[in-house]
């Protein structure tokens, strides 16, 4: 590599850095907030007390949990010993891949304000048409029985195991963070405020890196022919990316920045945007061992669908 390329890739690392890292702090801060005060974990509470409202309430959960497609498991596993019902769960694992408070600073530094508002509107709509489809499912009879391949696991006290010791029950991974009580619930915050700052900098510090290789080293004619026309294969290209792309809601958002410079239609970032997050490969790997293979496919199916028809419906009208 030329000294004068690896200079254009530092210049655009840095000028990214310059431009979101102030975002970034307001968003790991707004991460700490919410964890401190349980804001998720109060609405999470409420799902199954929700009835009818339970898909609704599962969509604010996902619009609020700063959790990615396999953070978010950990919370699933315990609603689903919970007993909750199945279409309230794919709600939440469609909705809080996508959505979540530190994900829509960072998509609003990194992409602008049209495409938070997007993903804004973007999550609500995968949440709750797969809520909605599920409940169809389940209704007509595809989605019925015994779904949860997961068996609670009990302590020697009686007590639920943690969602970790269920996982590992089943040969699931789940990562799980000791959390140490603090007498200060400033300190408490300060600490969660410094764990997503350490988790999400390091994803978003490497996709930078992607976005600066994307935009010096890669040819504006092969974005071009794959997903640049503003078509219908320009989106499905997108989702077809999007399927085995390892990225959650932070990265994807400077290597769609660097996409979107090099000629990438807006319709097709769209669906990359709500596709890539949701269709996380370790993710899913994990859900064929949480459910039956028929949630896992309705899961992809529903989510991949909305993820498309959006983005046909951004181009169609933008």
């Amino acid at each position: 590599m030329s000294d004068s390329i690896l200079m254009q890739i530092l210049t655009v690392i840095g000028d990214e850095i310059a431009r979101m890292w102030w975002f970034f702090l307001l968003s790991i801060v707004l991460v700490g907030l919410i964890k401190g005060y349980r804001l998720d974990l109060r609405i999470r509470d409420s799902i199954n007390r929700a009835g009818v409202f339970g898909i609704v309430l599962a969509v604010a959960v996902g619009m609020v949990s700063p959790l990615c497609a396999c953070g978010i498991l950990p919370v699933v596993i315990s609603l689903a010993m919970m007993g909750t019902p199945i279409a309230p769960l794919i709600a939440l694992l469609v909705t809080s891949p996508v959505m979540g408070p530190d994900a829509l600073l960072l998509t609003y530094s990194g992409l602008g304000m049209e495409f938070a508002v997007l993903k804004v509107n973007g999550a609500a709509v995968l949440g709750l048409g797969a809520g909605l489809v599920t409940q169809l499912l389940v209704n007509q009879g595809f989605l019925a029985g015994d779904l949860v391949r997961l068996k609670p696991v009990y302590r020697d006290d009686g007590s639920l195991a943690s969602s970790a010791e269920i996982g590992a029950a089943a040969g699931i991974e789940v990562k799980s963070m000791s959390i140490v009580p603090r007498a200060s619930k400033l300190r408490f915050i300060f600490d969660r405020t410094l764990d997503a700052g350490l988790f999400v900098g390091k994803y978003l510090l490497l996709a930078i890196v992607l976005e600066a290789f994307i935009v010096i080293l890669i040819p504006m004619s092969w974005i071009t022919v794959l997903a640049g026309q503003k078509s219908v294969g320009s989106v499905l290209v997108a989702a077809m990316v999007g399927l085995p792309l390892p990225t959650n809601q932070i990265p994807i958002i400077p290597i769609l920045a660097g996409l979107l410079e090099r000629g990438m239609d807006r319709g097709a970032a769209l669906t990359l945007l709500l596709a890539g997050p949701v269709s996380s490969i370790p993710a899913i790997i994990a859900l064929f061992g949480m459910f039956r293979k028929r949630v896992v496919l309705t899961y992809l199916a529903v989510s991949l669908s909305l993820s498309v028809l959006l983005g046909w419906f951004y181009q169609l009208f933008s």
